[in-house]
Order: structure tokens, then C-alpha cells, then sequence
């Protein structure tokens, strides 16, 4: 049972790692969409209807998608010029609070991310556009990027309490 935890973070890592690659491989489509549509319209006089559309939902998608697997690189914004005037103490505690905020705001995601996304496949919602998607194909993104985000920062808080990161020390900074 004590490896448990390192194969739970290991699954984890490579969830984010996976689903990271997903959001590339989103953002590569976009790039290589938005060109098409662009010679398509301006070279030919015949745009792609779908190309807007997809390319709002795939930034949505890309985003939680990416978000937990940015955090564990350390990527997040943040304000840290005061952060060398702390002392270790003050710098657990402060990982704790940030990454405590941070499981409240990814539950807010998972919670509300959840009954929106369920209410509209209960309702079959759809998206009143040209491709006329359920609603619910496009919002389910947000609680399962949420639940990743939880997983993170819920990891994140089991290290700083047991003194196994340092704030301030993620990776790129």
C-alpha cells in the first residue's frame, strides 16, 4: 500500500500530461483552421462557416485541458516580489492558503461546472448555431478540467503541510 501514492501521482501526471497534449493537438487545428478559412475567404471568396464556432469551443476546450498540467510547471501567474522577505514559516503557510483557494476555486468549477453541464443534457440544450452542438458536448470540459485542478492542488497542499515543497520553489521560478 505504500506505493499507492506515487502510482496515484504518477496517473495524475500522466492524465495531465494527456489531456496537455490534447489542448496542443486543439491548438494546432486552430492555427492550421484560421489559416484555411483565411485563404479560403480572401483567396477563393468561399469561407468556412464552422471555423469560428469550433475555434471558440476549442479554446475553452484547451483551457481546461491544460490548466492543472500548467500548474504542476508552475506556469500560473502570480505576484511573488514580497516572497523573499518571508520566512520559510510564512512562506508554508502561504502555499497552504494559495493552494487551499485554489481546491475552493476548482470545486466551484467541479460543482457548478457539473449541474450546468448535467441540466443541459437533461434538457438536450443546444448551442443555436451552424453546427447546432448539445450544449453539454461543449461545458463538460469545465468540471472534468476542474476535477484535474483539484487533484493538483489538493496534491500541492499535502506537500506543503508535510513540508515537501517549498513556496515559491515551483518549477520556472
Amino acid at each position: 500500500m505504500a506505493h499507492a501514492p506515487g502510482r496515484m501521482l504518477r496517473g495524475l501526471s500522466a492524465c495531465e500530461d494527456a489531456l496537455a497534449a490534447l489542448g496542443a493537438v486543439l491548438f494546432a487545428f486552430i492555427t492550421l483552421a484560421i489559416s484555411a478559412e483565411v485563404v479560403m475567404r480572401y483567396g477563393f471568396n468561399r469561407p468556412l462557416a464552422w471555423v469560428d464556432e469550433i475555434s471558440e469551443y476549442a479554446l475553452l476546450w484547451m483551457t481546461f485541458l491544460g490548466t492543472a498540467w500548467v500548474l504542476r510547471q508552475g506556469g500560473h501567474v502570480r505576484v511573488d516580489i514580497l516572497l523573499q522577505f518571508f520566512s520559510p514559516a510564512a512562506l508554508r503557510r502561504c502555499g497552504l492558503f494559495s493552494s487551499g483557494c485554489g481546491i475552493l476555486a476548482a470545486l466551484v468549477l467541479v460543482v457548478f461546472g457539473t449541474n450546468v453541464t448535467w441540466t443541459a443534457a437533461l434538457r438536450g440544450s443546444f448551442k443555436s448555431t451552424g453546427l447546432d452542438l448539445p450544449t453539454w458536448m461543449v461545458l463538460v470540459v469545465i468540471p472534468l478540467g476542474g476535477l484535474l485542478l483539484l487533484a493538483r492542488f489538493s496534491r500541492m497542499f499535502v506537500e506543503y503541510y508535510r513540508g515537501e515543497r517549498e513556496f515559491g520553489a515551483e518549477p520556472g521560478h
